[in-house]
């Protein structure tokens, strides 16, 4: 498992220098993006403040695909042939997935099955996957066919969970710098010389990403990027999980494997999870798109994108420190204790958005009372999360 080196030596040069290639690589290459994308047209639309929007040029992705490929090249000769073209081919495959959606909408079922393929790709043959339940619920060792679906399961639902944060200047980017670089480092620490660089390289490009991305951003990675992203951060989650289970008990070893995971992912997975439940709680699909993701509360608050990027960063740094704090004791502990910690968040975001609905209304009424001496009424359309 894991992608397993051809030697060590050169493992610390490998590892920082893919961080380094990675950055020049994506720093250069973002703004010949930029232009390429202006040239052909190509925009996302951007939710601002309520009800206005903006175009931003979009396909990011495909500078930091590029970027992050180029440096894993460089350490072409300390991974294995089969695991690194395994990951080559199903990236490949995401990314093309990606580009279509920001050319041309696909229908659900088609990403799903291109994701699925790419997930059977990573999982089968680069054997990236789950070994066990991790003693979750007193259960160990699984059925090899039962490691495979939860393995191909847990890397659709983070690709697209990251997929759906994209939605503001700064917070995909951000968020993926520091999930990569805790894996990054973690894996650096236990000698995992091919994750290390994998995802050393990664968090470069992001750093250079958000150069461009950061409020007021000149470009948008788009499904290009963030299917692309989501995709690697899946895979270092798994294999997070199962390296630091099985060196349970050694000096960089986490006492809870899959709640120290979740906390780092946290802010993509409550989000996607909480708007969820919300939407089948209204009787309409959990996939139907709307303004309901905390980033666009945060903006009906009153933030720009910098704050809200700003909030959530810190909230993610702190389950960050809190899974570190909690790193000696075991995920019954641990994923209580994230997700009690997500909920409480939660349900406080969603009580301050209700007094923030209810108050806009109260004055609403008011000017409705004033206006109607001079004919003029105005409504109120909820639009809540």
């Amino acid at each position: 498992m894991y992608l397993k080196v051809q030697g060590v030596s050169s493992f610390t040069n490998s590892a920082i220098s893919s961080f380094g290639i990675a950055f020049v690589l994506a720093f250069f290459l973002i703004p010949l993006n930029i232009r390429i994308v202006q040239k052909l047209k190509l925009f996302d639309t951007v939710f601002v403040k309520e009800p206005k929007n903006v175009l931003k040029p979009t396909l990011g992705g495909l500078a930091i695909w590029f970027s992050v490929f180029s440096a894993i090249a460089f350490c072409y000769s300390l991974i294995q042939t089969t695991a690194l073209v395994s990951l080559v081919i199903a990236s490949l495959i995401v990314l093309i997935i990606g580009l279509r959606e920001d050319i041309q909408e696909l229908k659900f079922y088609q990403k799903l099955l291109g994701q699925i393929a790419s997930a059977v790709i990573v999982v089968i043959v680069a054997d990236i996957r789950f070994s066990s339940l991790y003693d979750l619920m007193g259960i160990g060792e699984v059925h090899i066919s039962t490691s495979y679906l939860i393995s191909i399961f847990t890397i659709i639902v983070i690709t697209n969970a990251y997929n759906l944060i994209d939605g503001i200047d700064g917070l995909s980017g951000s968020v993926g710098l520091i999930a990569s670089l805790f894996f990054g480092i973690w894996f650096f620490l236990n000698n995992e010389i091919g994750l290390a660089s994998i995802s050393l390289a990664l968090a470069g490009a992001l750093v250079a990403f958000l150069n461009y991305n950061w409020a007021p951003s000149k470009i948008f990675m788009g499904d290009t990027g963030s299917l692309f992203v989501g995709f690697f951060l899946s895979i270092g989650a798994i294999a997070f999980i199962d390296l630091n289970y099985s060196i349970r008990g050694s000096e960089f070893a986490f006492g809870g494997s899959v709640g120290t995971a979740v906390a780092v992912l946290i802010i993509p997975l409550a989000d996607t999870l909480r708007v969820f439940i919300k939407r089948i709680a209204r009787g309409k699909s959990p996939m139907h798109p709307d303004r309901t993701h905390t980033h666009h509360i945060l903006l009906r608050l009153g933030c720009n994108h910098a704050q809200a990027t700003g909030i959530l960063v810190t909230v993610n740094v702190i389950f960050v420190l809190l899974a570190l704090v909690l790193r000696n004791l075991s995920d019954t502990i641990v994923i209580p204790a994230i997700i009690l910690t997500a909920l409480a968040l939660s349900t406080i975001l969603d009580s301050i958005f209700r007094s923030a609905i209810e108050k806009r209304k109260e004055e609403l009424r008011e000017e409705n009372r004033r206006g109607k001496a001079k004919g003029k009424v105005v409504t109120f359309e909820k639009n809540a999360g």
